[in-house]
């Protein structure tokens, strides 16, 4: 494993690498993977995610160039890229960087409509994430004394998402760094512990880590990936780890043949370890996922699962750690501290494991 040290200088030229070289104020911005079931979701919500990269400076690349390009190079999967197709995102388009990202949820309720939205920024050049965000809200979440304030319109909802989502993107032409999450004090206190910690993330922590996808065992179709996509947000800004992004990860899976869910043999840890140079690799499961949404009412969303860090080199457990966590659980008085949607959820877990790794 490769010294702290110097993985601290290669993050660091990772976080600004766009910023030099074709194009840094032009971006990519890719349909977002619609897992939340709702058809009319990406086609509400991309307009939107536009308009607020413009507003931060971006020149956005238009459909019309970015249509052809994705026709050509086969490119169907658009919530994640490989290291080659950036890098053939740049020398055909002459972009550095480009944004892709998914939608979990969108409950067009009248009465109390959901989002649930992840996306990360990629260098072109590179192929590394320099940026992620994950953010979610119900229009509950808006709600002031005597009912005031609840947003009930999905389009506005999806205006306030995005706006927070986006919140931390620096403007074009910035550095793009990213301030390392911080743990509230309620998190520390009663957060994640891990089942499993080896002295070994000490002494000689990993530093380039593959996550793949999660195992789905929950009723929720598309559970697994939703809460892969928050866990990376939650590694990449814990800003202790340099993450492979997922799609250079699918790429060298299809290359090896084979496509692990929930295990993985000591031949792929191999292959992975040679292919993307990978110190770790994390592997998890998801068992229970309610977004809290019934016919007659809405109850407050609950998800369960786990995470576990494998040495790539020899396949042992350096870290493991399982949480079950429902949106009431964090409520103090009233509804302070309640958390409502499921993406906030699933990120307040993903980012107490996070800071136990």
């Amino acid at each position: 494993m490769r010294s702290a040290g110097a993985v601290a200088i290669v993050a660091s030229a990772m976080l600004t690498a766009a910023a030099d070289g074709a194009a840094p104020s032009t971006l990519a911005l890719l349909p977002f993977e619609n897992l939340s079931g709702n058809v009319q979701s990406v086609r509400i919500i991309m307009p939107v995610v536009e308009r607020a990269l413009r507003a931060h400076g971006y020149q956005v690349v238009s459909p019309e160039r970015l249509e052809p390009f994705l026709a050509r190079n086969r490119i169907r999967d658009t919530g994640r890229l490989s290291r080659t197709q950036l890098a053939e995102l740049r020398r055909e388009l002459d972009v550095g960087l480009a944004l892709v990202g998914s939608v979990a949820i969108f409950n067009d309720s009248a009465e109390n409509p959901q989002w649930g939205l992840s996306a990360r920024v990629l260098a072109t050049d590179s192929g590394a994430i320099v940026w992620a965000r994950s953010a979610g809200f119900t229009g509950d979440d808006f709600t002031i004394a005597l009912g005031l304030g609840t947003v009930t319109s999905g389009a506005r909802l999806a205006e306030e998402t995005v706006k927070v989502l986006l919140r931390d993107l620096p403007r074009a032409g910035e550095a793009l760094t990213m301030e390392p999450e911080g743990r509230g004090l309620l998190s520390r206190l009663f957060g994640s512990k891990a089942g499993y910690r080896s002295p070994t993330l000490d002494s000689d922590p990993p530093k380039r880590v593959v996550v793949l996808p999660f195992e789905n065992l929950s009723e929720r179709k598309g559970a697994g990936r939703i809460v892969t996509d928050v866990f990376i947000t939650a590694l990449v800004r814990s800003g202790r780890y340099d993450v492979v992004e997922p799609g250079t990860v699918s790429e060298a899976l299809v290359a090896i043949g084979v496509a692990p869910y929930g295990t993985i043999d000591l031949e792929t840890l191999a292959d992975l370890r040679q292919r993307l140079e990978a110190d770790a690799v994390i592997l998890g499961t998801v068992f229970n996922y309610s977004e809290g949404l019934k016919r007659t009412a809405t109850t407050s969303p609950e998800v369960a699962f786990d995470a576990r860090m494998l040495d790539a080199g020899n396949g042992r457990i350096l870290w493991l750690a399982e949480q079950t966590r429902n949106g009431d659980d964090s409520q103090i008085v009233l509804h302070f501290g309640k958390i409502r949607a499921v993406v906030p959820l699933i990120l307040r877990i993903a980012d107490e494991m996070a800071g136990a790794l």
